[in-house]
């Protein structure tokens, strides 16, 4: 999962009410801001992951870095061959370079924020505010991961891939004019890997040794071993201004002030009701390829709403103008009426082909009470998804059966010879099902809700547990089998208690309690909790981030994205290999056996996924004909544009109180 270009808001972003699909950001991380991965997946609507570290971020993904023997300097480069764009090339084929400039996009956020630094992990920052920062490079939504130059104009791996080098375009500059230079980019590196910021980089960017200024527009990184993505990993280093942030406390004396060197700035704001950002008549970066129609709204409002019913309402009063819709209902039965109907408000479903990852209940296994795999997987048997499906999902949803469904890299079958060459030497540490039960299916795949609830108690009793008295409990030592899932949506409470239902069904005294976010955020933080909601977005090529999913050391580092507190020297292997890969079809192996691991662990409940976007927004936005592959519909919003001739015919046709009439 790559984080791309700037942090979307590292906080943890818990699923939206019914984020009833893992595909999000929430890179989604605490995604470092939205061209990469944020982190959850409740900021659903922030234009910039990481930018989701949570937007490019979770999109990218491919095969082998190919380094020639013979280095030079590079417009671009991708992983397993050459980037689909020439260095000839003028925009990108989801982009309309004719794309009209002006005009204001408001979105919403049901996520308050109190800092605009997403690069620390104190606060929440603002939804949007990756579109102040830029990075090294920049990724195309059309290829699986490449990179093209934005801050920097050229790259340069060293022919032994332990070093990458970027030159610097001459002209860019941060918004109060100072030039961008090699100095500010090291100082970037330092204070991100320093405990000031987000525990999140110092996992991501591991593996870089230092970097240097070789000269005021040349850097140079050097490496601590041969990595196939780390050059492109390298290039998403988001770049701050030295003489702005530097001799201050990064973690404290940031929260009301932001400069980067990006397309947008900070205009105005209030803590608690909107953020808005004004473009940048200056901006140094207007004119390239990469860029070529994009940022195409003069401003950028985000407005903060209470819930996400309160938000659906703000969004039919017209109070601002595209909404990502991640609850089936709000789909199904809330999105609909007279606006829909006279085509006020368009519904749109935009099919994806991104790696869907991971959403689920996640077990906190710093808690005793859930040490025991089996007893998790009794438990999660109870959660009865084709139930839910039907009865509170109208039928949108399909069970996940993989940590990275909807790709290539999701597990099948029985392990292949390949990746038993890296299972066999785990075998007395990984679960016994990982080498004898096949990949594919469902957990409970077929049983009906009582042959669910039967095998669970089976899995119970055999794991020492009995009914007395109506409670669960553990014979050896009297405990009862109690715990508390924390929520931070009220959606998801109608969703929860079906499970809880079937889980009081067995004896198990099961709760809910759903709190508000700055208090699910400290809870989170510090794995203060029993279980939560999480999601774990995956890109079309896993790196570097399953360290801080999965691995022993982010477990113990407060703020991590290992909520589940996994300890596995097996799993920690197999993140190795991962990150390690030589090849395509060596990660796509290494992917396999991660993923075979994770689910035989029984370290979530698995919940769901859908494969498209669904969004609804105001009658007078347009985007270009031409879709792009891998995206979310807020890096892609970026391309939108407001249609002067049809918000002049949408407001006709209010003001007469007739249907808009659509183009044939």
């Amino acid at each position: 999962m790559r984080l791309a270009a700037v942090p979307r808001t590292q906080r943890r972003r818990p699923p939206a009410a019914a984020h009833d699909a893992a595909a999000r950001r929430a890179v989604t991380r605490r995604a470092v801001t939205r061209r990469a991965v944020t982190r959850r997946a409740v900021t659903r609507r922030s234009l910039a992951l990481p930018a989701a570290l949570l937007l490019g971020a979770l999109l990218l993904g491919a095969a082998q870095l190919a380094t020639p023997a013979a280095a030079a300097p590079r417009y671009g480069v991708a992983l397993g061959g050459a980037p689909k764009y020439p260095a000839s090339f003028t925009h990108f084929a989801y982009a309309d370079p004719q794309a009209p400039k002006g005009g204001r996009l408001a979105l919403a956020a049901v996520v308050d924020f109190d800092t605009l630094n997403p690069f620390s992990l104190k606060g929440r920052a603002a939804p949007e505010i990756g579109n102040v920062f830029e990075a090294l490079m920049v990724s195309s939504l059309d290829e699986p991961f490449s990179k093209y130059g934005l801050l920097a104009e050229s790259i340069d791996i060293a022919a032994d891939g332990l070093s990458v080098t970027f030159r610097l375009n001459p002209k860019a500059a941060f918004a109060d004019g100072q030039p961008v230079s090699a100095e500010d980019v090291v100082f970037s590196l330092d204070t991100l890997r320093s405990e000031a910021a987000s525990p999140l980089y110092r996992y991501y960017y591991a593996d870089i040794v230092a970097a240097e200024a070789l000269d005021r527009h040349t850097v140079r990184f050097r490496f601590r071993r041969k990595n196939r993505e780390l050059a492109l990993i390298t290039s998403e280093l988001p770049v701050l201004p030295k003489h702005f942030y530097g001799g201050k406390d990064f973690g404290r004396d940031f929260g009301r002030s932001a400069l980067g060197s990006g397309p947008y700035r900070v205009a105005d704001f209030e803590f608690g009701k909107y953020i808005r950002y004004a473009r940048r008549p200056d901006y140094w970066g207007r004119d390239l390829p990469v860029n070529a129609g994009k940022f195409n709204f003069d401003e950028l409002i985000v407005k903060i709403y209470r819930d996400p019913t309160v938000e659906l309402e703000g969004l039919k009063a017209g109070e601002f103008d595209f909404l990502p819709v991640n609850s089936s209902k709000q789909w199904a039965v809330d999105a609909t009426g007279e606006k829909w109907e006279r085509h006020y408000v368009v519904k749109a479903t935009l099919r994806h082909h991104n790696t869907a990852g991971m959403q689920g209940y996640a077990f906190n296994l710093r808690r005793p009470i859930f040490a025991n795999r089996e007893v998790r997987k009794a438990l999660a048997l109870a959660l009865d998804f084709d139930w839910s499906n039907e009865n509170l999902f109208y039928g949108q949803y399909t069970a996940s059966a993989s940590y990275f469904d909807n790709s290539e890299l999701a597990a099948r079958g029985l392990p292949s010879p390949a990746e038993l060459k890296l299972l066999e030497p785990l075998r007395d540490k990984l679960p016994p099902e990982v080498f004898s039960q096949p990949m594919g299916k469902p957990l409970g795949a077929g049983l009906s809700q009582r042959e669910r609830l039967l095998e669970a108690k089976r899995l119970l009793n055999a794991n020492g547990w009995a009914v007395q008295d109506g409670v669960l409990t553990e014979t050896a030592t009297g405990r009862a089998l109690r715990f508390t899932i924390t929520l931070v949506q009220p959606g998801f409470e109608r969703i929860t208690e079906p499970w809880l239902n079937n889980l009081r069904r067995l004896g198990v005294q099961a709760s809910m309690k759903t709190v508000d976010s700055s208090v699910y955020e400290g809870l989170v933080r510090t794995f203060d909790f029993d279980m939560i909601v999480d999601s774990f977005p995956q890109s079309q090529s896993p790196g570097n981030e399953q360290r801080d999913y999965w691995e022993t050391g982010s477990a113990r580092q407060e703020g991590s994205r290992n909520a589940v507190g996994i300890q596995s020297p097996a799993i920690d292997a197999l993140v190795e290999a991962l990150i390690t890969s030589p090849s395509r079809e060596a990660l796509r192996t290494a992917t396999h056996a991660l993923d075979r691991a994770l689910w035989y662990g029984y370290y979530v409940v698995p919940q769901w996924y859908i494969a498209s976007h669904r969004l609804t927004y105001w009658n007078r936005l347009a985007h270009p004909a031409t879709l792009p592959l891998y995206y979310n519909p807020e890096s892609f919003l970026l391309f939108w544009w407001q249609d002067a001739a049809l918000a002049k015919r949408l407001q006709a046709a209010m003001a007469a109180g007739q249907p808009l009439a659509l183009p044939r």
